[in-house]
């Protein structure tokens, strides 16, 4: 782990999330692991794997693979990080803001619907279970014979299991009416306010890696990565999500 991890990863939590994942053969298999060096040695998954990609969640047996991965991981017993995605936009937001990091003109707006939106969920009955909690598609493995394996550990906590499905699918759905398909072969029916919730969180997640992104951007010595386009362009869906009339809707019709 590169030093610049303390500043967003619980590395201990994130190593036993890669040890669990290469347990249930939903990761690959780890070969060693020690939290106090930041060292995590894994099988290099190479000749006959590649990276996923956006037109590879086109695919419909790829995606409920994914989903199938997320849920066995959610089945286990709780990890013992449990921040939340709300709790994390708090967190990173103070920490950027303490490193006067570069942030659009209307992050603090962004923060504060995103937290209007915390209080909200707060006042339901939510079971808490350990989740990947990073629905990027580069975080996913996917063999030549349709095998998928989830990697980078490093937001997995023990929170809302539909946070796992509203990171995915921010990335991996332009357009609601592909989230909608996706999130109802995931459950087996639509629930309105579950799939609302889903798509909410998709909307925190972007929040939450805006800021890490310029967090990182102004701290990180590793000043060749595009830290803060990376930021910018989170930030700019995020926005557009929140502006979007329906989020207020979708926010009234999480229960």
């Amino acid at each position: 782990m590169d030093r610049d991890a303390e500043l967003y990863i619980d590395v201990a939590c994130a190593f036993e999330a890669a040890q669990r994942a290469s347990d249930l053969g939903i990761g690959p298999k780890v070969l060693m692991a020690d939290p106090k060096a930041g060292l995590l040695v894994m099988e290099d998954l190479n000749m006959g794997w590649r990276v996923g990609t956006l037109e590879r969640m086109l695919e419909p047996d790829i995606v409920d693979a994914v989903i199938a991965a997320m849920r066995l991981f959610q089945s286990g017993s709780p990890l013992p990080r449990r921040r939340s995605v709300f709790d994390e936009i708090e967190d990173f937001y103070a920490a950027a803001a303490a490193a006067k990091a570069q942030l659009p003109s209307d992050a603090e707006w962004l923060v504060k619907e995103l937290l209007f939106a915390a209080e909200a969920f707060r006042t339901l009955d939510i079971k808490a279970v350990p989740i990947h909690g990073d629905g990027n598609v580069s975080n996913i493995l996917i063999s030549d014979a349709g095998e998928v394996r989830l990697i980078d550990w490093d937001r997995a906590t023990t929170t809302d299991p539909l946070e796992d499905i509203g990171s995915f699918l921010v990335e991996a759905c332009a357009q609601e009416p592909e989230a909608r398909d996706i999130f109802t072969r995931s459950t087996g029916t639509f629930e309105e306010a579950a799939f609302n919730r889903a798509r909410i969180y998709g909307v925190a997640d972007d929040l939450r890696w805006g800021l890490i992104g310029a967090l990182l951007a102004a701290k990180s010595a590793r000043n060749t990565l595009e830290f803060y386009k990376f930021a910018s362009w989170r930030f700019v869906r995020c926005r557009m999500a929140v502006r979007e009339p329906r989020f207020g809707e979708m926010l009234r019709r999480i229960a």
